[in-house]
């Protein structure tokens, strides 16, 4: 598992060869990463953003999958 962190203030683009997880999971990794510096990078206090993310990896995976022209589409 990746985590992705985009660091404040840096927009950058996603790269095309990015994976579906980086593409549609960046919130929720982004929340974990600001919950962790909350809470003195405790996982334990920030479980609740761990499981979204792992949700919404398992989704994006399952989305690319089921149709692989969608996740290479421009």
């Amino acid at each position: 598992m990746t985590f992705v962190y985009t660091g404040k203030g840096k927009r950058s683009a996603q790269s095309d060869d990015a994976s579906p997880e980086q593409k549609h999971c960046t919130k929720q990794a982004c929340a974990i990463q600001w919950c962790l510096a909350q809470r003195n990078h405790k996982e334990a206090y920030c479980q609740a953003y761990i499981d979204e993310w792992k949700r919404c990896c398992e989704q994006a995976r399952l989305a690319a999958a089921a149709d692989p022209a969608s996740s290479s589409s421009e």
